[in-house]
């Protein structure tokens, strides 16, 4: 099991350092450098597919929270 901290009262910066700390084991995942969270974001299926796990593109979300959420509610 992936343990992947959720974003609630996080900024999304805050979130995602956090993130490259959690998926440290699986591989190397970039810094968020900017705003552009869905860029950063796609490193992530490619880091915690394990097959089973269905990460959802975040291009298909406006809302870097909700996607957060629905990440974090796959691995659990």
């Amino acid at each position: 099991m992936i343990s992947m901290t959720r974003p609630t009262g996080m900024t999304l910066q805050q979130w995602a350092d956090r993130v490259v700390l959690d998926l440290d084991a699986y591989g190397p995942l970039q810094k968020l450098k900017d705003t552009n969270w869905q860029r950063w974001a796609v490193q992530l299926p490619a880091i915690i597919s394990l097959g089973y796990i269905a990460i959802p593109n975040p291009y298909q979300f406006t809302d870097w929270k909700l996607w957060a959420e629905y990440v974090c509610g796959e691995l659990a």
